[in-house]
């Protein structure tokens, strides 16, 4: 028996699936599997599953629209509702079917062109400055579309087109002292008129302890790791995902010790 579309069947065709991310896809509002037994592949364009005919009609099959068998290929045409379906002629493979580019693919062409950055690190003391042994140190980054977020890019191949939009989470800041601190914001900026030697009210580190023997100039590296979430989708519906990926930039920090002048 062949099952209708979202009528179990799995959402994955054997052998396919996993990866970092998630897919999920939709017909007419309904979240249906993206692969179907029987059924074949949905084609997130127009919602419809195909597969491909086998054995391939005769030549001069009037499935052939008056092509030659070689000439693309037959498939089996279904839609929601629609348990017989129809064959259809097409040049290339559907969308989502073996042999196209699959929204996933497409979707890694368009968070390929998301310019998303490593933060863009501000930090007091500042790189050309030191601190002191015990006071705190404020953490931030100078927030753009291309280091914290929204920002989207879109990605497109005849009959469907992908969006990607990357929005920042967090950023996990490793010290250069083997302690890190991770912030789901991007900080605030230091003003020393304002703040003093007061904490961060959003993003900090208490303090560095007396220097190692490691770092006998007091510096350290610091390094940011900005966590971005990607949402994914075919534009018009039909595919969703998302993905996880993390940015990177560093800076670096010296910290002395207090020095007691007596006389």
């Amino acid at each position: 028996m062949i099952e209708k579309p979202g009528e179990g069947g799995g959402g994955t065709p054997p052998g396919e699936g996993g990866g970092d991310g998630t897919q999920e896809c939709t017909s007419g509002g309904i979240v249906v599997p993206c692969w179907q037994a029987g059924w074949g592949y949905l084609n997130p364009a127009d919602g419809c599953y195909y597969i491909l005919e086998s054995p391939q009609p005769a030549a001069g099959d009037e499935a052939w629209a008056g092509h030659e068998p070689g000439d693309g290929a037959v498939y089996r045409q279904r839609c929601f509702g629609d348990v017989v379906g129809a064959l259809v002629w097409r040049a290339d493979p559907p969308p989502g079917t073996p042999g196209s580019l699959s929204p996933a693919e497409l979707a890694a062409r368009a968070v390929k062109e998301l310019p998303m950055r490593g933060a863009q690190i501000g930090i007091s003391p500042s790189e050309s400055g030191a601190g002191l042994v015990g006071l705190p140190v404020w953490l931030w980054n100078e927030v753009t579309p291309q280091t914290w977020g929204p920002i989207t890019a879109t990605a497109s191949v005849p009959g469907m087109s992908v969006t990607a939009r990357g929005q920042a989470t967090k950023i996990t800041w490793d010290l250069g002292n083997g302690q890190a601190v991770t912030c789901d914001n991007p900080g605030t900026r230091y003003d020393k008129a304002k703040h003093g030697a007061s904490r961060s009210p959003t993003c900090g580190y208490d303090g560095y302890s007396l220097p190692s023997r490691t770092q006998p100039d007091g510096r350290y590296t610091v390094v940011a790791t900005t966590t971005w979430h990607v949402d994914w989708w075919i534009v018009g519906g039909g595919v969703t995902g998302t993905e996880t990926l993390t940015r990177e930039s560093s800076t670096s920090i010296r910290i002395d010790e207090l020095q007691v002048v007596t006389g």
